[in-house]
């Protein structure tokens, strides 16, 4: 099912420069990240701390440079050579002298010259308006130039949690329309994974071929194995009948070095599914089935990511996507189920088991997925790639 028409940021302005309006045009990019292209070798300059300055692509025509600046979905592809850097309103023409010009979304109908000396006056008088890009966050974006329906945005849907949380859009798989820089810097301090071999190994650990199963994954699927051997629903498993059946489970299967871990966690799922059920992202007598979901999400980013960081092709990414996509219909029920599932990864992942701020904008954003009109999760069908999804 398509998607209803999403916020498109591009025809906004289109329309503010049609309309000579431009407060709204300013406005609107004061609140968008916006990036400027830059030379790939003087990219990685910056990467490994060596650039001295910024050195962006300047555009020139008829003697005259512009400083070029473009929203996410105005990125040309100005080859391989040329990536972008990302950053709010300020930061993109910062240090533009009055003189000099900026061309906004250069080549598309919301293209705008503007020189410093408008520029700088309306920053100054604006300043509160532009939200810092750290800012920028839980927002559901659907871009219009990416998939809305289909195996591939079903695909992309189930990394919808972090596309959100990160401001991005949640349907596409462009390498282009990223930052460069910020996207290998996250996948080396972040991730751990600084090359492409790591991105590789990353990804089967994910989904693939490396994959083991965590604490968490090994006890909710005993669980499962427990509640059919007793005749029980999850849910009416007491955890401490459960942990003993555990305790069973790593004497029979040679595994009783993992014993005290397994009863821990035991008690973290059983303490993070009360947290669940009052919070919504479960019924009242609900329960998690995997955390596998945990490692789906970061799957369809972290293939995003390598895409744009040059660690994959197309075609790679696109597969890897995919196969994500596919574990997550195998394994889950709905985008609820889906959802759930992968809260609780995250917070079996943070080992603290506190529900702290990160806690609290994950059940915002598992909401607004489940709620909001214009939600992947709303439009695509969970099971069936051709079924309507049940609000």
């Amino acid at each position: 099912m398509i998607l209803p028409p999403p916020a498109d940021v591009e025809a906004q302005l289109a329309a503010a420069r049609r309309d000579g309006d431009l407060d709204r045009y300013l406005g609107l990019l004061a609140g968008e990240e916006l990036f400027v292209p830059i030379r790939r070798v003087d990219a990685r300059s910056i990467l490994d701390e060596r650039a001295e300055t910024f050195p962006n692509v300047y555009f020139e025509t008829g003697g005259d440079e512009f400083l070029q600046v473009f929203t996410r979905g105005a990125l040309p592809d100005l080859g391989p050579d040329v990536v972008a850097m990302g950053g709010a309103l300020d930061w993109a023409v910062d240090g533009v002298g009055r003189h000099e010009r900026v061309v906004f979304n250069r080549g598309t109908r919301s293209e705008w010259r503007l020189p410093g000396a408008t520029l700088q006056p309306w920053l100054d008088a604006h300043h509160d308006e532009v939200t810092p890009l750290e800012e920028q966050v839980e927002r559901l974006i659907t871009a219009p130039y990416g998939h809305l329906e289909g195996p591939i945005a079903h695909a992309l849907a189930c990394g919808a949690h972090l596309a959100v949380l990160n401001a991005v859009p949640w349907n596409v798989l462009d390498a282009r329309r990223h930052d460069y820089v910020a996207e290998v810097r996250g996948l080396r301090d972040w991730w751990g994974v600084p090359d492409p071999p790591a991105w590789r190994a990353t990804m089967a650990d994910l989904i693939g071929d490396g994959y083991a199963l965590t604490p968490g994954n090994l006890v909710l699927m005993l669980r499962l194995r427990f509640a059919a051997e007793y005749g029980l629903r999850n849910g009416e498993f007491d955890p401490l009948i459960w942990a003993e059946l555990v305790d069973r489970w790593c004497a029979e299967n040679d595994a009783a070095d993992q014993a005290d871990e397994l009863r821990d966690t035991v008690r973290r799922v059983s303490r993070c599914e009360q947290r669940l059920r009052a919070d919504g992202l479960v019924d009242a007598d609900g329960f998690v089935t995997t955390a596998l979901s945990w490692d789906v999400g970061r799957a369809v980013n972290i293939a995003r990511w390598g895409l744009a960081a040059g660690y994959c092709d197309a075609l790679t990414a696109e597969l890897m996507v995919l196969e994500a996509g596919s574990l997550a219909r195998r394994y889950h029920q709905s985008w609820a189920d889906l959802s759930a599932g992968y809260v609780m990864g995250r917070v079996l992942h943070a080992e603290d088991d506190e529900f702290g701020e990160w806690y609290a904008a994950a059940v915002r954003v598992h909401h607004q997925l489940l709620q909001d009109p214009a939600s992947p999760w709303v439009n695509l069908g969970f099971g069936s790639l051709s079924e309507e999804s049940e609000a």
